[in-house]
C-alpha cells in the first residue's frame, strides 16, 4: 500500500506529511505537489525546506499554469466559479494516480489535509471517504484519508512545532492561505498585504490585461469592491491571527 500525500505548502498539508511520515513506513509515503504555476517563491522555497529538513523528495506535478488556463476559458476564477482548483490541481493529479498507480493496479490511499474546523462546507467531514473519479472518461475509486478532519487550527500549528518543522513564511507575514498567490478566497487584509508586493501584484494584473484584451473590456481577478483593497494599506488592522 503506498500513501499519497498531498502538499500545498500550507500548514494543513505539512501536519499531514508529518503525520504520515510518523505513522506509517516512510518508504510508502509518497508526498506530492500539484503546481499551479501561481504560486509565491517563498511557498517553492517552502517544499525545498521540507525536502531537507525530512529528508523526503517531493513530486511536483506540472499544469498548463493560471495565465495559459484564463486564456483558454477566457475568463478567471471567482469564489463561486473556481475552474482553478479543478483544472490545476484535481486533473493533473488524477492523471498521475490513473497512470502510476490505478493502470499498475496499485494500491493506494490519498492523504489530504482537510478539517472541519475551515468552513461551513467542511464541517461534515468524515476521516476517511471513498471517491469517484475519471481519467479520460474511465471510472475509478480513489481513497482519501484526512488524519486531521477534527483538529483545531491552533493544533495544526502546534504539532508542526513539535515536530521542529517552520510553517510556511507567507503565514508569518500575515497571511492565513498560502495556496496560490493571490487566491479568489483572500481576505481584504490579505489583498492590502498583496499591494506591498510589487512583483506579484504586477503579475496579477498582466493576467488581467491579457484577460480584458481577449474580452475587449476591462475586468479583474478579484470584484471591484474587493479590489479595491489592492490599492490600500490602511483601511483597517490586521487579523487577530498568530502562528506558534
Amino acid at each position: 500500500m503506498k500513501y499519497i500525500v498531498s502538499i500545498s505548502g500550507g500548514k494543513d498539508s505539512t501536519a499531514c506529511l508529518l503525520y504520515a511520515l510518523n505513522n506509517l513506513n516512510r518508504d510508502d509515503v509518497i508526498p506530492v505537489f500539484c503546481d499551479t504555476k501561481w504560486e509565491h517563491e517563498l511557498t517553492y522555497e517552502y517544499l525545498d525546506y521540507l525536502e531537507h529538513k525530512l529528508n523526503i523528495s517531493i513530486i511536483r506535478l506540472e499544469s498548463e499554469g493560471m495565465l495559459s488556463l484564463c486564456i483558454r476559458k477566457k475568463f478567471m476564477p471567482n469564489r463561486i466559479m473556481r475552474f482553478c482548483t479543478k483544472e490545476l490541481k484535481i486533473k493533473p493529479f488524477n492523471k498521475w494516480l490513473y497512470e502510476n498507480f490505478v493502470s499498475k493496479n496499485i494500491d493506494f490511499i490519498v492523504i489530504q489535509g482537510i478539517r472541519r474546523e475551515e468552513s461551513k462546507s467542511r464541517e461534515n467531514t468524515l476521516t476517511f471517504v471513498e471517491k469517484k473519479q475519471t481519467y479520460k472518461g474511465k471510472s475509478f475509486i480513489v481513497k482519501t484519508l484526512y488524519p486531521i478532519a477534527y483538529w483545531s487550527e491552533k493544533e495544526v500549528f502546534e504539532y508542526i512545532a513539535k515536530n521542529g518543522i517552520e510553517v510556511n513564511p507567507l503565514y508569518k507575514r500575515g497571511f492565513t492561505r498560502v495556496g496560490c498567490y493571490p487566491c479568489v478566497f483572500n481576505s481584504k487584509y490579505e489583498l492590502m498585504l498583496l499591494a506591498d508586493d510589487e512583483e506579484y501584484l504586477q503579475r496579477l494584473r498582466n493576467l488581467e490585461n491579457e484577460i480584458s484584451k481577449i474580452l475587449n473590456k476591462k475586468v479583474t481577478f478579484f470584484p471591484p469592491e474587493r479590489d479595491k483593497f489592492l490599492r490600500s494599506k490602511s483601511l483597517f488592522a490586521p487579523p487577530d491571527y498568530q502562528v506558534v
